[in-house]
């Protein structure tokens, strides 16, 4: 079992391709650096499959490899032979039957997006710039309205069928973050203002977070059809991605949290 993070600017999503060798993936960076060290072709499974552009400050995976070397020998070596944009925390033995997402108890993401102008430069990999300024109360108070067990429909993607679209949304926070800034601003500048999204949930469809933070986005923009916090509430309702606002841009994402029963596989 690995714990690891990951810079997603410059890699086309977590799954492998094997038949695109040219095209890199989070997963195909991992089983070369894994082969090259251990000489064995391992398959790395994940929590979850990030898209092209999402990061993760924390993500859990698994192989199996038969070797001598210790778990924190084999995570020094594979670190070695990783880009810098990949990087493993820790690494250790689990019984053959753990598995990444399957053992899932609770997962967290958090996106980020500014309404800042002029927009922060270094910010474009990972933060999503909006055009209007937004309501970050408002947001928070239409947010609530997903707290709890309900049909996400709304919020997956068209064409990403699941056996059940009923998921329970343990925290949705939006806030304010402090705002790293490298240095003093001239006077008479405004600080640039970092706003986060944080969602946790037993489970996530496809583009849940990013559909949730496009519609919270909408909703504090009191864009048309989404003036008030309690259109939230109706489209939850309706089951129809339509009616909900658009898919935020990938890079703004991140994994931040994977919790299992450690009990149960350690």
């Amino acid at each position: 079992m690995m714990e690891l993070c990951y810079d997603g600017s410059r890699y086309s999503g977590w799954q492998g391709q094997p038949e695109q060798r040219e095209v890199r993936t989070i997963q195909g960076e991992l089983e070369r650096a894994i082969r090259e060290v251990t000489g064995e072709q391992v398959t790395v499974v994940a929590s979850g499959r990030t898209d092209a552009g999402v990061h993760a400050l924390y993500q859990v995976a698994s192989f199996y490899v038969v070797t001598r070397l210790s778990a924190e020998i084999l995570r020094r070596a594979v670190n070695a032979s990783l880009p810098h944009a990949i990087q493993i925390y820790r690494m250790r033995e689990v019984w053959p039957g753990f598995h990444p997402i399957r053992d899932v108890v609770r997962k967290r993401y958090r996106y980020l997006l500014s309404d800042t102008k002029p927009f922060v430069p270094f910010w474009s990999n990972y933060v999503w710039q909006v055009l209007k300024p937004v309501d970050v109360g408002r947001m928070a108070e239409a947010g609530a309205y997903l707290l709890g067990r309900h049909d996400f429909a709304a919020f997956q993607t068209v064409g990403s069928p699941r056996k059940t679209t009923v998921r329970t949304v343990f925290d949705l926070a939006v806030r304010i973050e402090d705002c790293p800034f490298p240095g003093p601003l001239p006077a008479g500048l405004p600080r640039p203002r970092l706003i986060s999204v944080e969602v946790e949930a037993d489970g996530f469809l496809y583009n849940m977070v990013r559909a949730i933070a496009g519609t919270l986005v909408a909703i504090g923009q009191s864009r048309k059809g989404f003036e008030s916090a309690e259109r939230m509430k109706a489209i939850l309702e309706s089951g129809d991605r339509s009616q909900a606002g658009p898919t935020a841009p990938a890079h703004g994402l991140f994994m931040v949290k994977v919790e299992y029963d450690t009990a149960r596989f350690m």
